[in-house]
């Protein structure tokens, strides 16, 4: 019993000396900060906060700064998100009618496309000739044909000196020609739509009007330069 006795006291001691403890150090702190329970252990305490008005004013307060972080990080994105997205579909819808009216149009210009291709392949664009000579001979012979066929004269032709152009040889003529004025005009815009397309330069009406015994009309006289290109590869121009 007595070492029973003996133990109980010292424990009792041993915690009288550890509230004095505790006691001792929040002894220095403000009251209202911490509160000391019974059982001698130090618990901190919730600081008085404002009350009345300025309290409503603070809990309003920290109300608007958390709704508005809750805003920005939140809120804003997602708005910005959905009006993107909302202009892409106008834009979307604005290009509809015009992508359908384009794929109504695509077979024919598919057709189009094909039908241009196939003039392209059978239509003549070069001269006829292995030689410059001969080919300014062809060119000479289909321009006496057009002159005939207007009603103008061809006074003289004098060959031009041939040129490289790439995979054709540029072929010329210079022609001294007299007419009537609407009959020139006529053989200009027949050598422009001729085939093989032929090139127009250096056109120079001189002279003056020349009345005419038969009719009140007049004749002029006028020189010009007319092109036309042979493919340097005889191979490809035996095959047109």
């Amino acid at each position: 019993m007595l070492h029973y006795f003996w133990l109980f006291s010292a424990v009792c001691l041993s915690q009288k000396s550890h509230l004095r403890g505790v006691r001792d150090a929040v002894r220095g702190i403000p009251r209202g900060l911490f509160t000391i329970t019974t059982e001698g252990r130090a618990v901190a305490a919730i600081a008085t906060l404002p009350t009345g008005r300025t309290g409503q004013l603070l809990a309003l307060a920290i109300l608007c700064l958390v709704l508005g972080g809750v805003y920005l990080l939140l809120v804003s994105p997602i708005l910005d998100l959905c009006s993107q997205r909302e202009a892409t579909l106008a834009d979307r819808r604005m290009l509809a009618p015009r992508l359908s009216v384009a794929a109504a149009e695509l077979p024919e210009l598919r057709a189009r496309l094909a039908e241009l291709q196939a003039s392209a392949t059978t239509r003549n664009i070069a001269l006829e000739g292995a030689s410059d000579a001969i080919a300014a001979a062809n060119l000479q012979s289909r321009i006496e044909e057009l002159a005939k066929s207007a009603g103008v004269t061809i006074s003289s032709t004098e060959g031009l000196a041939g040129e490289n152009r790439g995979a054709y040889r540029r072929v010329g003529l210079r022609l001294a020609i007299s007419g009537e004025y609407e009959a020139i005009i006529k053989l200009l815009a027949a050598i422009e739509t001729a085939a093989p397309p032929l090139v127009l330069s250096n056109v120079q009406f001189h002279g003056v009007l020349r009345p005419t015994a038969q009719s009140q009309t007049s004749r002029l006289d006028a020189g010009v330069e007319v092109y036309g290109f042979r493919r340097t590869d005889t191979s490809i121009s035996e095959k047109q």
